[in-house]
């Protein structure tokens, strides 16, 4: 395939997918001999479309690529596009080129997501696209559909009959109840789903039931529409994509974990993080911070004294302090958490998870940019870890640059 065409193609429809990714601009020689998509370096991916290319093309992430056994790897995508390019490399050298994109990013989703099921959740994906443009009884519909491979359904009754009835639409939630249909969209049955189990690891609260039945077989794959449109789809108990604003989105977790360098302890960082998930699909925007073992005299100066908890010296600090009641931020409730970061102004824990803040004003330096939220996160970027979820959804990282004495930030991870 040309080289101008394939960049041309995973500059618009792959590189998307990926927050603070980009294309190298120069290639990597290659022979017959090298793999299709290989690793070069822990954040480097090289590619081709067919084997006697003489040339792979170089994508890049900040944050090193999951590892093999990830449920959600970057590299499982980049297969995925390079073997839908492959199907459509004749027909992408002609006239009908811009059309056979138009649908591309579906295409690769569906690859990457599943095993034999590609047609399947390529059909689930227009039927919820439908509804995200419908209304019933002057309210948006929400909807969970799940694929699983080992279950047959009837031969009389499949999807395509739920999408002409309105009926379909709203028997199930996109939280707690779900229809199931086999591989060939064969409908097995209506679940409603219990929250006990709570095995699912990174997704949003809202949806942790159905998280929860991809988790229990593997093969297992889940759709949800919510009434923002977005549509989002789960396997291994995980948020994978999330479509929204009519762009799609591949999340992996591990590898933000591990930008995320503070605090040490895991369960910690995983808390932060799943509650910056749940703002982030709550759209009540958020701003995180936590603080180095090595930086609390700083964090005093920098929150206003009425907004430390420790103070107790505000009706806010004190009903707060009352509500956390001394628990550390990853042993609260989550749906405390969300709450919490909802409040306006930052939320703030130490190295071992104390919760320091809450509703906090940061006093910001001069000079800041961005926006109030923003200029939180750097400013707590400064003391460890400073995540900001805004309204739209994006959440970004921001890590202090040691070489400057921890005066500067670098964006750390990007998600959406």
């Amino acid at each position: 395939m040309e080289e101008a065409l394939l960049r041309e193609i995973a500059r618009d429809h792959l590189l998307p997918l990926f927050s603070g990714a980009s294309l190298e601009d120069d290639v990597i020689q290659s022979s017959a001999r090298e793999k299709l998509v290989s690793f070069i370096e822990p954040q480097v991916i090289a590619f081709k479309v067919n084997k006697n290319d003489e040339y792979r093309l170089k994508f890049r992430r900040n944050q090193p690529f999951a590892g093999a056994n990830d449920p959600a790897r970057e590299r499982q995508v980049i297969d995925a596009f390079v073997s839908i390019v492959a199907q459509m490399e004749e027909q992408l050298a002609g006239p009908l080129k811009d059309d056979l994109l138009s649908t591309f990013q579906r295409k690769v989703v569906a690859e990457a997501v599943s095993d034999q099921q590609q047609k399947g959740v390529l059909e689930i994906v227009d039927q919820m696209a439908q509804w995200a443009n419908r209304l019933y009884e002057g309210a948006p519909i929400a909807s969970a559909i799940g694929i699983s491979p080992d279950d047959g359904g009837a031969t009389d009754i499949d999807l395509a009959t739920f999408g002409r009835n309105d009926f379909g639409a709203v028997l199930s939630n996109g939280f707690d109840t779900l229809l199931e249909f086999d591989n060939e969209l064969g409908f097995v049955g209506h679940h409603v789903l219990s929250h006990g189990a709570q095995k699912a690891r990174y997704c949003p609260w809202r949806n942790i039931a159905i998280a929860d039945w991809t988790e229990v077989l593997s093969r297992r794959i889940a759709l949800v529409l919510n009434r923002l449109g977005e549509i989002l789809v789960f396997r291994g108990g995980q948020l994978l994509f999330a479509r929204r604003s009519g762009q799609w989105h591949f999340l992996t977790h591990d590898p933000i974990l591990r930008q995320m360098a503070v605090p040490q302890n895991q369960n910690i960082r995983k808390a932060v993080y799943e509650t910056a998930l749940d703002a982030s699909f709550a759209r009540t925007g958020a701003c995180l911070g936590v603080v180095r073992s090595d930086a609390m005299a700083k964090y005093r100066k920098v929150v206003v004294v009425d907004d430390q908890l420790s103070k107790v010296s505000s009706a806010k600090s004190r009903a707060l302090s009352e509500i956390v009641n001394g628990r550390k931020f990853h042993d609260l409730d989550r749906t405390l958490r969300q709450e919490l970061v909802a409040i306006d102004g930052a939320t703030v824990i130490d190295h071992e998870g104390a919760v320091l803040a809450v509703g906090a004003i940061l006093k910001i330096e001069g000079g800041s940019t961005g926006g109030g939220r923003m200029a939180a996160a750097k400013q707590l970027g400064k003391l460890g870890l400073g995540v900001k979820i805004s309204q739209d959804g994006g959440i970004s990282g921001f890590r202090p640059v040691p070489s400057s004495e921890y005066n500067e930030v670098h964006l750390a991870f990007q998600v959406m």
